[in-house]
């Protein structure tokens, strides 16, 4: 049978999102509460750069020799890295599903800052979707009477809001660097920034020896559903890609999250808050 290249592409963005849900839910089966949460973050941003230096290098790129470039690119990584540091400390309370649903905030942050510093079009659907993200969010922690705002609730948010912002600065910054470029430059900066923190090599050295595979693995899947992302959005319609992405990101960690990690209570909450979150992101991304 043959497969035509659209269908490949779609292909390409579902195990992207399939692999992007594998990373967070190893990187919430790893996650020690008796550990810095800044040894995690050098042992990501770390991981990350070992193997964007290969594709750096076979690639033959460059980084750009304007100074101001560089201004940017640090800012988007502090955003990032302060946004992964409260996404690290949920997982050291939260069920990995709930913060997976939570961080779709992000979306909404992004696609608000699009509106108001991009002049981007908005409509009255997408204005649904934003609605439908946010009902997603606030379902799993609807107890029948009041909302209970768990602290991993609060990490998990900050953590999204930060990512919102990434994406939007991302945006900028890519002008001046190739991606490639931008993500060595980004991960060397996270890693030595991650490097000055309290406890961050003591505590890195016991969480290495004990999760080794599992920490490889990590940074093997989060670099290969970067690089089937970006090669799907270059070739295909990124209101398809994204949705199929972020859907399928969204429903494999509540699925890896519930049966592998044995995260069963409110179950139901955690299916209506994918749910609606799942239909947020087509409005967002369709019309």
């Amino acid at each position: 049978m043959k497969i035509n290249n659209m269908n490949i592409y779609l292909l390409f963005a579902l195990l992207g999102g399939v692999l992007s849900g594998l990373t967070e839910t190893i990187n919430k089966n790893i996650t020690e509460k008796k550990y810095s949460v800044f040894s995690y973050s050098l042992l990501q941003w770390g991981g990350n750069l070992l193997f964007y230096l290969l594709l750096f290098f076979i690639n033959k790129e460059v980084f750009p020799s304007s100074l101001s470039s560089y201004f940017s690119l640090l800012i988007v990584v502090l955003f990032a890295f302060i946004g992964n540091i409260f996404i690290i400390k949920a997982y050291k309370t939260e069920d990995v599903s709930n913060i997976n649903i939570i961080w779709r905030i992000s979306l909404v942050v992004n696609f608000l800052n699009g509106y108001l510093l991009l002049s981007e079009r908005i409509s009255y659907l997408n204005l649904l979707g934003i609605f439908l993200i946010l009902l997603g969010i606030i379902v799993i922690f609807y107890n029948g009477k009041s909302l209970h705002l768990s602290s991993g609730f609060i990490f998990a948010l900050s953590g999204g809001i930060c990512f919102g912002m990434v994406a939007y600065l991302n945006k900028i910054t890519l002008s001046n660097f190739s991606p490639v470029a931008f993500l060595v430059a980004a991960n060397i900066a996270g890693t030595t920034l991650s490097l000055f923190m309290p406890k961050a090599l003591p505590d890195m050295l016991p969480i290495l020896r004990k999760y080794s595979w599992k920490i490889l693995l990590s940074r093997f899947t989060s670099f290969i559903a970067y690089l089937l992302f970006i090669y799907a959005i270059a070739r295909e319609k990124i209101s398809v890609v994204n949705t199929n992405y972020e859907t399928l990101s969204l429903l494999s960690v509540v699925i890896l999250g519930i049966f592998f990690l044995k995260e069963k209570s409110n179950f139901q909450q955690k299916l209506a808050g994918s749910l609606f979150c799942t239909l947020g992101i087509i409005l967002l991304n369709f019309f």
